[in-house]
């Protein structure tokens, strides 16, 4: 027999542990000496006790190895048993990876809005401006993309001579999930012929607008917006019209994203009660 402490070395399992199983009556001594108290363990004890470490390491607690034990030679229990806790990792795993997506992503995002940076609200006034227009209902505000690609697509088939520093407009009176109302434009030197939903228009000038710039990518403008919606609700001006950007450095002129500057602006005016 063996006492505690050199049961301990043998198996390689913490007197701690081997006490912590006698208590849940998972794992008992083979003997108590009446004398002293002290638990005595047997060589032929071993081999039941990796069982327990076994399981331990794959994860079952102590309740599940009190179920689990009694039935350890039966191959068709032991394989339902183990296939449940395969289930249960597997699906903490998933869990745990999701987590670890989000942080990423936190990361990416915290990392991304410490590169951006956002400039001081403006108020100006700004000027008519004749423009090619395209204006289509799409599907999410990332298929916007899709929009001044055949924008290009156009300007390349006809020839036409335009700057490339655009607008994109957003005609909805509040966020749409789907079926947004967009309109893309950029400034032409002289009106040629509409073309389905191409048309060159004019841009009415906006006698007040909050302005402000932000570099970075298109997606990167939420500490500008709320930048904007801060300013504008210290100063006591309201919309007056329909948010537009304005691309002042985008991908014409730019391999990367992070050298994009855009310009949110604002049409706006006086509260009544500010006035």
């Amino acid at each position: 027999m063996f006492k505690i402490g050199e049961f301990s070395k043998l198996v390689r399992v913490s007197a701690r542990m081997l006490r912590h199983y006698d208590k849940c009556g998972l794992f008992r001594p083979a003997q108590i000496d009446r004398c002293t108290g002290y638990r005595l363990y047997s060589a032929a004890q071993i081999s039941a006790l990796r069982r327990i470490a076994d399981l331990r390491d794959m994860g079952f607690g102590i309740e599940e190895m009190e179920k689990i034990l009694p039935h350890y030679g039966n191959a068709e229990r032991m394989q339902k048993a183990l296939g449940k806790k395969r289930e249960q990792i597997a699906a903490l795993i998933e869990s745990e990876q999701s987590k670890l997506n989000k942080i990423a992503a936190m990361s990416e995002k915290i990392k991304k809005e410490n590169e951006e940076m956002v400039y001081e609200v403006e108020l100006k006034e700004l000027p008519a401006v004749k423009v090619l227009s395209l204006r289509e209902t799409i599907g999410a505000y990332e298929n916007e993309a899709a929009l001044w690609e055949k924008m290009g697509e156009f300007i390349a088939q006809n020839g036409i001579d335009c700057s490339m520093n655009g607008y994109s407009i957003y005609h909805d009176d509040d966020y749409q999930e789907t079926d947004i109302d967009m309109e893309i434009a950029v400034p032409v030197n002289a009106a040629g012929n509409d073309s389905g939903n191409f048309a060159y228009k004019e841009l009415a000038a906006i006698p007040e607008a909050a302005t402000i710039r932000f570099s970075g990518p298109y997606e990167n403008y939420n500490h500008a917006m709320e930048k904007l919606a801060t300013w504008m609700e210290r100063n006591g001006y309201e919309f007056a019209g329909n948010i537009r950007g304005h691309i002042i450095e985008g991908a014409h002129s730019q391999g990367s994203p992070s050298g994009f500057m855009t310009e949110l602006q604002v049409p706006v005016m006086k509260t009544p009660a500010a006035s």
